[in-house]
């Protein structure tokens, strides 16, 4: 029960929050994530709408402000602002930037559960599994490294960029994918129905390019790419090797120069591919080599 007499006690969270002043608010900006903004910007008028007189809201004022503070040269770089971006989801996609890379989706039956979600344990080769991270990148360059525990007897490993799309929605594991959750695999005459539905998530975000999955084949050390309509290009490359087994691949996105390098051990082989543009994640999928039936025609399906 609340006194009568206690009016403090009465008012609403928007209200007190009114009260307080925008030069309050941006200095307890560094205390607030990006979500904690957009939280603010929601609970109140005052900070999620732009006043008379104003471009930004207090709220995106306050993550604006933040963003310049925290974000490197490079950082600056990599987060070029779309257009329609809010300054709360630039700074969110900075705060992402951040973080340790781990893979956010795992689709497919072959994983075990995760004990970290930085790594994944492929342990049937009779299906096809895919691990997404979910770090969307957008521009500049950008590294990573991924060790691998592997006798090339058990698993083919394929390891590359995707475009941020999702592998499931609308679409089945068992009655869309059979059990072979591989991406860079499927066009309009190979599971045309999910080819069509990854097509559909399309944006603008993904630029003029049409490569919309390239990956590195750790047994073969070739390249496959595809653009989900026509059938998957494979090739070899300059300074192309394979792992083989065990061993830690790196893999450098250069969304300037639209390319996709590749190390082997610490030691650079070579650009992979180009024409790269857009929006990717990074991902790896694991399985079988598939059965040429699946692939009337081609010569190289066990690069795909």
């Amino acid at each position: 029960m609340i006194p009568r007499d206690n009016k403090r006690a009465r008012l609403l969270p928007s209200v007190t929050l009114d009260a307080l002043g925008s030069d309050l608010l941006v200095r307890c900006a560094p205390y607030l994530d990006a979500d904690g903004l957009a939280r603010l910007g929601r609970t109140s008028a005052g900070f999620g709408i732009p006043q008379a007189g104003r471009q930004r809201s207090l709220a995106n004022e306050a993550a604006r402000q933040r963003f310049r503070q925290s974000a490197t040269d490079e950082e600056r770089i990599r987060l070029p602002k779309y257009g329609d971006e809010s300054d709360v989801g630039l700074l969110r996609a900075l705060e992402q930037l951040w973080r340790p890379l781990c893979f956010d989706k795992l689709v497919g039956n072959s994983f075990s559960p995760q004990e970290h979600p930085a790594s994944v344990t492929h342990t049937d080769r009779a299906t096809w599994s895919t691990a997404v991270s979910g770090h969307v990148m957008r521009g500049g360059s950008h590294f990573v490294e991924f060790e691998i525990e592997n006798d090339e007897q058990m698993s083919r490993i394929r390891i590359g960029v995707v475009r941020p799309v999702s592998l499931t929605d609308g679409i089945d594991v068992e009655a869309d994918w059979e059990g072979m959750v591989n991406p860079v695999a499927v066009s309009s005459d190979y599971k045309s129905a999910v080819a069509e539905k990854l097509r559909s998530q399309r944006t603008a975000k993904w630029g003029e390019s049409t490569v919309h999955c390239c990956t590195y084949n750790c047994n073969s050390g070739r390249c496959c790419w595809s653009d989900w309509n026509t059938e998957p290009g494979v090739s070899d490359w300059q300074g192309s090797e394979r792992l083989g087994g065990s061993g830690t691949i790196g893999m450098l996105l250069d969304l300037n120069e639209g390319t996709l390098s590749v190390f082997k051990n610490g030691r650079r082989l070579g650009a992979m591919t180009e024409g790269l543009g857009g929006e990717y994640c990074w991902f790896v999928t694991a399985g079988m080599d598939f059965p040429s039936s699946h692939w009337p025609g081609s010569e190289d399906v066990e690069d795909l």
